[in-house]
């Protein structure tokens, strides 16, 4: 029998199935919108080191598998790790765990065992990936970066010498709601980092190699993420660039829609008001009144506020989008029950999970063990009673879309009930909407001064 790293030392028909197949889609499904920028960096192959930012738990790790064709091997914390029929499980996902000094035991032996077979998997040209920060950080800020990562990647060069070798893909994770379901994500991948460029200077000064190593990576993955850096005003830079990306995104002659772009509109944005969190506190405090001040009048009138962006509501598309709804509250029946159970579920067993940077985590796993199951029963049934080929297509149809199809009927329903509303504020030209506009003018002074 073969020993766990002779397994992953190579790829893998069944788990290759597994991910193709269904956590692929499923992942995909998981999401509003996976945006995913960058493939065209990941090298085709060799040993490579996937390295994203942390924000999400087990989706970090999912992120990167169902976007990308290599089998990587991740490493998690071991405390997930204790039932036999789990351990088998994560096996079969090439995730291994790693050790801290709070679960006890020999721990130190244990990683070492860990540390040997990333190693192994790395010298046989395979993929590995390695959260860099090393803890969970629920701020969109990346944390410092833990040596191990670049110990990793140094001894694993050792194989290749002063040719080729080891790559280090820093990998952007950025999530619109890491504990949200039906929400965005958008992935960016990295320019790989040649680890053999500073393995002479491993083999002079390792300790020195490291840092240099680490300031590096840490540049490249700054670059793909949102990074906030101010500590005190985190909230307030966060929800300005929550309600304002994508006003600032168009100011600066950049399309809201497009994924990398307004990245790029956001990133220049939040390092504006970190600017002025650093060095003008009384404009901070300002922007924080004057936002939480917007927010409550949103609120108030119920209105989203990239709706404030629309001078005018025509009621011929009111029609449309009432239109819309009608027409699609059939698909909205039939995905509302195909997806009652995993939808049900995922919120019973939410409610269970104690440490809240495995809720999203958990929701997923839930929803892929319901579907699968689901599915299989409905398929079985779909062969036995079909009566034409027509028929058995457009029953995987539903299957495959009618809940997704659903999902978004619920978000144009509260799209246009909110345009609705907006429309009779217009309509009677309400005071308190006028005011909001104003305010709102106001704090895109803000996003206007930030182009300079």
């Amino acid at each position: 029998m073969k020993s766990l790293a002779e397994k992953l030392c190579k790829n893998d028909w069944k788990y290759f199935t597994f991910c193709f197949l269904w956590t692929k889609p499923n992942h995909a499904r998981y999401y509003r919108h996976l945006n995913v920028v960058g493939k065209e960096n990941i090298p085709p192959k060799g040993p490579l080191i996937y390295a994203p930012n942390h924000q999400n738990a087990l989706m970090d790790a999912m992120a990167v598998v169902s976007t990308q064709m290599h089998q990587v091997v991740f490493v998690a914390r071991a405390d997930i790790f204790k039932k036999p029929i789990v351990i088998k499980f994560l096996n079969f996902l090439r995730i291994l765990p790693i050790y801290r000094k709070r679960d006890g035991g020999n721990s130190f032996y244990n990683n070492q065992e860990t540390f040997k077979i990333v190693d192994q998997v790395l010298r046989s040209g395979m993929a590995h990936g390695i959260l860099p920060e090393g803890v969970y950080n629920p701020f969109k800020r990346l944390g410092p970066l833990q040596k191990g990562i670049f110990r990793t990647a140094l001894k694993a060069q050792e194989s290749y010498g002063n040719k080729g070798g080891v790559k280090i893909v820093p990998v952007g994770l950025n999530w619109q709601d890491p504990k949200a379901f039906f929400k965005d994500v958008t992935i960016v991948y990295g320019k790989p980092i040649d680890v053999v460029d500073y393995y002479p200077l491993y083999l002079e000064n390792p300790a020195k190699a490291y840092l240099v190593l680490q300031k590096k990576l840490a540049e490249e993955m700054r670059k793909l993420m949102i990074d906030i850096r101010s500590e005190k005003d985190y909230s307030t830079i966060e929800d300005f660039r929550e309600t304002f990306g994508s006003d600032y995104a168009i100011a600066t002659n950049r399309n809201p829609n497009h994924a990398l772009e307004r990245l790029h509109a956001e990133q220049e944005l939040v390092k504006k008001l970190d600017l002025i969190s650093e060095q003008d506190e009384e404009k901070m405090q300002s922007i924080k009144q004057s936002l939480s001040d917007y927010q409550s009048g949103l609120k108030k009138l119920k209105l989203r506020s990239k709706l404030l962006q629309k001078t005018k509501v025509s009621f011929l598309e009111l029609i449309e989008d009432f239109g819309v709804l009608l027409l699609g509250l059939p698909i909205a029946i039939i995905g509302s029950v195909l997806g009652f159970l995993p939808l049900t579920l995922q919120k019973k067993f939410e409610k269970l999970i104690e440490d809240p940077q495995f809720i999203s985590s958990t929701r997923f796993v839930v929803a892929l063990a319901v579907r699968m199951i689901q599915n299989f029963v409905m398929v079985v049934i779909a062969l036995l009673t079909y009566n034409t080929i027509l028929q058995l297509i457009l029953i995987f149809l539903l299957l495959a879309y009618a809940e997704r199809l659903m999902l978004f009927y619920v978000e144009h329903y509260k799209r246009t009930m909110g345009k609705w509303r907006y429309f009779l504020l217009l309509r009677k030209n309400d005071k308190s909407l006028n005011e909001l506009k104003t305010l709102r003018n106001q704090l895109l002074e803000i996003s206007e001064e930030s182009k300079h």
